[in-house]
């Protein structure tokens, strides 16, 4: 697999690598998301000593003899392990790591650390023993890795583990920004580069499915056609959740629409309790959002929170793939594909070009394109309010952006620029603050005409998709 971008995680680790002593380095996040390429990566670019060992869903017994031999390998490179070799127990093998460490740094990598943990729930005890009284005093920089993310979480960094706060550093590593479509698909349009990352998001694996010499609508099919992306769903929430079929109920309520807990809980067939319960799980795992509107201060208490899917990957499998499933699985596609390509743009428009428009704003800020800082972005909705797509607020400066997206053949014209304004001083005027500086901002796939564009003056920030593909670029 080719490696792209990472610049800010392979900083991190080579911090942590020049650090004097022992240190323990916790890396998860969802499968296929790159962990095991990155740290690959890393140390053959850097070629750090290393035992780099990848657990399997296996016996305890099978388990420490593949990490004993892995070990082995390393104390005697080029000669033959017997393949009934090992250590005896797991305190005797990693005691031997930090012999072979001696003065100078070796790292160790317990790749899929989760799977050895289900094998052998006394291994994080053990670890915490030897971090305590060997490991922290040695040369060894010790990388647990996870796909497992709630595990990871409850076993490894919450208080309650026995590793709790041995971790000098941990990263949960997030699938790679659209910035980087580009380096995989650069002969692609802007507007095409954004529909696949709709359907499939920031997740290396997936983007290595795609033919960068063929069309758009021939890499969306292939994506069809592929057991990966037919699969991996169920085994996302499988290797998570305990009751994943109450799982998929919710993440499919929310798919097709149902945003509120209990429009969702009616169509889960769940107690708005449980579903509540439900939906905490899955917003801790990243796979689900409360989204509440950017003009509230206190969004733990507001009442206008809905649930959105933020992995973009299940967001379009529960939405195109899952009511198709049996229909795909016959390889009928020709049906699957004409109610993909009809209802395909307004899906793009309404969910992934907005985020990403949210992004710019976010982006913009942070180098110091906008005319303040915000302290939240987000949307803004309301009970018989018009919905504005882009908020920005900081209320200590008394400052809002709004922004309007348009993901539509035709450029924008003047009259839909004058309706947004309109909404957009008809939300503010429902704000008990009427000090609000206001600037604007309208998002285009298609430009804009030059009636529209004389609209508003320097208040204004007009952002073409070309303008955003190009700031979104990963330098």
């Amino acid at each position: 697999m080719a490696f792209y971008d990472r610049t800010r995680e392979l900083a991190m680790l080579d911090e942590q690598y020049s650090r004097p002593g022992g240190q323990l380095f916790v890396m998860y996040g969802r499968r296929r998301v790159g962990k095991t390429v990155l740290l690959a990566h890393w140390l053959q670019i850097r070629g750090h000593r290393a035992i780099f060992w990848t657990a399997d869903q296996t016996s305890a017994v099978a388990l420490l003899r593949s990490f004993s031999q892995a070990v082995q390998a390393f104390r005697m490179p080029g000669a033959q392990v017997p393949p009934e070799f090992d250590f005896g127990n797991w305190e005797l093998a990693l005691l031997e790591v930090a012999r072979l460490a001696g003065d100078e740094q070796l790292v160790l990598v317990l790749d899929e650390f989760t799977y050895l943990f289900e094998a052998e729930s006394a291994i994080t005890s053990l670890l915490q023993r030897l971090w305590d009284h060997q490991l922290k005093h040695t040369q060894v920089m010790l990388v647990i890795t996870g796909s497992q993310a709630g595990m990871i979480e409850r076993e490894v960094l919450s208080a309650r583990a026995p590793l709790y706060q041995r971790a000098t550093r941990h990263l949960r590593l997030r699938p790679l920004p659209y910035g980087v479509l580009h380096e995989f698909l650069p002969e692609y349009s802007a507007e095409d580069r954004v529909t696949i990352y709709g359907c499939v998001g920031g997740v290396p694996s997936y983007l290595e499915l795609l033919e960068p010499r063929h069309n758009l609508e021939t890499n969306l099919r292939r994506l069809l056609d592929s057991s990966l992306i037919l699969d991996d769903a169920a085994a996302l929430l499988r290797d998570q959740l305990d009751e994943p079929r109450n799982y998929v109920a919710i993440v499919s309520a929310i798919a097709a629409g149902y945003l509120r807990v209990t429009e969702i809980a009616k169509m889960s067939g769940l107690s708005d309790t449980a579903t509540a319960k439900y939906l905490t799980v899955l917003q801790n795992l990243g796979i689900v959002e409360r989204q509440v509107p950017a003009t509230v201060s206190r969004p733990e208490h507001s009442k206008s929170g809905r649930y959105q899917i933020v992995d973009h990957y299940l967001r379009f499998y529960y939405r195109f793939i899952a009511p198709a499933r049996s229909l795909l699985e016959q390889g009928l596609t020709a049906q699957v594909w004409a109610n993909l390509r009809q209802h395909l743009p307004e899906f793009i428009g309404k969910h992934i070009f907005e985020e990403l428009c949210r992004e710019w704003v976010l982006r913009q800020a942070d180098v110091g394109k906008l005319p303040f800082l915000p302290r939240r972005v987000g949307a803004y909705w309301g009970k018989g309010a018009p919905e504005i797509d882009v908020v920005a607020v900081n209320e200590d400066e008394h400052q809002v952006l709004m922004g309007e997206c348009k993901w539509t053949r035709a450029p924008v014209d003047r009259a839909t620029v004058q309706r947004f304004m309109a909404q957009a001083t008809r939300v503010l005027a429902e704000t008990s603050d009427e000090r609000w500086r206001v600037s604007y901002a309208v998002f285009s796939k298609s430009g804009f005409t030059g009636e529209a564009e004389r609209l508003g003056g320097t208040k204004v920030h007009w952002i073409t998709l070309a303008q955003l593909d190009e700031d979104m670029r990963v330098a």
